[in-house]
This record gives C-alpha cells, structure tokens and sequence, in this order.
C-alpha cells in the first residue's frame, strides 16, 4: 500500500513539474538554405535547410559553435553563427497523458 501511494505521489510531482511556465528561445535562420543536422557536424546527415520564416526553437547550446534546436517538431543542430538574433517568449507546457 505504501509503495502505492508513494508511486502515485511521484508520478503527480512529475506531471506538475512538465506543466510549469517555461521560457521558449525563438531564433530565425540569419540565412536562407541554412542546415540543421542530425549531429553537431558538417559531415553528418543534413535534416532540413532552413528558410528565414521558419520558427526555430534554440532548445540550449550544445558548444561554442553549435546548438540544439527545434523546427517543427524534428530536433537537430545549426550552427550558432547561423542563428539570427534569439527572441525570448512565455509558452505553458501541458503534461501529456
């Protein structure tokens, strides 16, 4: 019974956690063609090639030269240099069931 409980407490903590207020990075691509890749390299596979309309989510740095981005729901890197001038806005993540 106690391990019940204990397992129900957690997974409650757990999904008020994800429903907190975050701040989303929204960036642009400074160029057009810009390349998100599957790994922080010019060698590796190339995702997308970015447009300056698209709505691209700066997730965090992955280093000085690369970050971890978002478009459309596939995850990637861009290089940082690539990225236009990040705009932060207030976005509620909803615990999904």
């Amino acid at each position: 019974m106690k391990k019940i409980i204990l397992t129900l407490a957690l997974a409650a903590q757990t999904a008020f956690g994800f429903a907190t207020d975050r701040q989303a990075v929204m960036a642009s691509a400074r160029y057009e063609n810009s390349k998100m890749y599957r790994q922080p390299g010019t060698s590796t596979e190339v995702l997308k090639a970015l447009k300056s309309s698209d709505e691209i989510v700066v997730v965090r740095r992955y280093n000085s030269a690369w970050s971890i981005v978002t478009v459309d729901g596939q995850v990637g890197y861009v290089l940082t240099a690539e990225l236009g001038k990040p705009q932060v806005t207030k976005t509620s993540v909803i615990a999904k069931k």
